[in-house]
């Protein structure tokens, strides 16, 4: 007798802390719906509680990146020590878990993948009710804070095979890359450059500050006004900070290129010669996946200045303090440098890869002697 095969449920759980957690997912998410008798659940943390709580530690959580980032850097640099804030996560892991637990049992996970270490501890402490769920652990970053570090991990998939050493616990560590979308690696460059009407001799430098446009864009903009670079075309985009964009149009409009939030992203990329960023992960990954000259402004302290660290180190990414430096570096720097130093650490394709290997150990763990996947 022939047994119906079921779909794979599988949870992508993110945090809407920043944007680049869950463009994460969402890369994971076009992947594994691709693939038929799959079913893809993306949820995130703030789906545990009320949303008014979420909402209030989201604005908690950006004005003290944008006020006070010091304090930032303390508690990241507390909680990455040895012992450290240890207990506090443990804490926080197992009181979301039970607020969470109604959440997890509706959506009934073959597996679960998380891209931020909240959601992964908070799985790892669910798992010891129901030892047969994998958890899976994308981490978004060019380094490993040890908060991700939870046992009940079955798979880490970090950026890189440098950073293997970091993950010290005894779990399967596969360094595939950061997970992006296709719309970034399946562009042609000089196609999309036709289609924004730049010209073959224009030098283009994108200016972006993520999601939440946290880039000195009006600093960085008024240097790049007054250095009055020959050929260079600049184009600043603001992603969701819509008064920021009104001010930079009314003092810049007139010499520069301003936009809001965009969903081209990928082709502006693929079209462009460089970029001055932030370091976030996931922008990082995607500005190597789209091999731009990438230049890197006043990092934030935390995860952004270990990423710039290593980006500066291993990909030929440069990194500029103060405005002036910025201005030096801009003006030198020529498309196409070193660009075989940024591909070896660029993983374009890496959604795709995750989403095999996580298939691979669903099907491994649930594949039954008839040959068909059971519960």
């Amino acid at each position: 007798m022939q047994i119906e095969e079921k779909k794979i449920t599988v949870l992508l759980l993110s945090a809407p802390i920043g944007s680049g957690h869950k463009l994460a997912a969402e890369a994971l998410e076009q992947e594994l719906l691709r693939t038929p008798g799959v079913r893809v659940v993306h949820g995130n943390i703030f789906d545990f509680f009320p949303r008014c709580l979420g909402s209030a530690f989201l604005r908690s959580y950006l004005w003290i990146l944008e006020r006070c980032p010091w304090l930032y850097a303390l508690a990241y640099k507390w909680g990455d020590r040895q012992g450290g804030s240890l207990w506090l996560r443990s804490l926080l892991n197992s009181a979301l878990a039970r607020l969470g637990r109604g959440y997890l049992n509706r959506v009934q996970p073959d597996a679960v993948v998380a891209t931020h270490a909240t959601p992964a501890g908070i799985v790892a402490c669910y798992k010891k009710r129901r030892p047969d769920l994998w958890l899976g652990a994308v981490v978004t970053d060019f380094t490993i804070h040890r908060w991700w570090l939870c046992e009940g991990v079955d798979t880490y998939f970090i950026a890189d095979e440098l950073l293997r050493s970091k993950i010290t616990l005894p779990a399967d560590v596969q360094p595939l890359g950061i997970p992006v979308r296709r719309q970034f690696w399946q562009h042609d460059k000089q196609m999309c450059r036709q289609g924004f009407g730049w010209g073959a001799d224009e030098r283009v430098c994108l200016l972006m500050g993520g999601g939440e446009g946290l880039l000195p864009m009006e600093e960085i903009m008024e240097a790049l006004q007054r250095e009055q670079i020959a050929g260079l075309r600049v184009i600043a985009v603001t992603g969701r900070n819509a008064g920021l964009a009104d001010r930079l149009r009314r003092r810049f409009g007139s010499s520069m290129e301003v936009y809001g939030f965009r969903e081209d992203v990928p082709q502006l990329m693929a079209a462009a010669d460089m970029i001055i960023t932030k370091a976030g992960g996931l922008t990082s990954a995607e500005v190597l996946a789209s091999d731009l000259d990438f230049l890197v402004y006043k990092p934030l302290p935390g995860q952004e200045q270990g990423n710039a660290l290593f980006l500066q180190q291993y990909c030929d990414v440069r990194v500029a303090d103060n405005v002036q430096e910025l201005m030096r570096l801009v003006r030198s720097r020529r498309s196409g440098e070193a660009t075989q130093l940024r591909r070896q650490h660029a993983h374009p394709q890496a959604a795709q890869q995750i989403c095999r290997y996580i298939l691979a150990k669903i099907r491994s763990y649930d594949q039954g002697e008839s040959g068909v996947i059971r519960k």
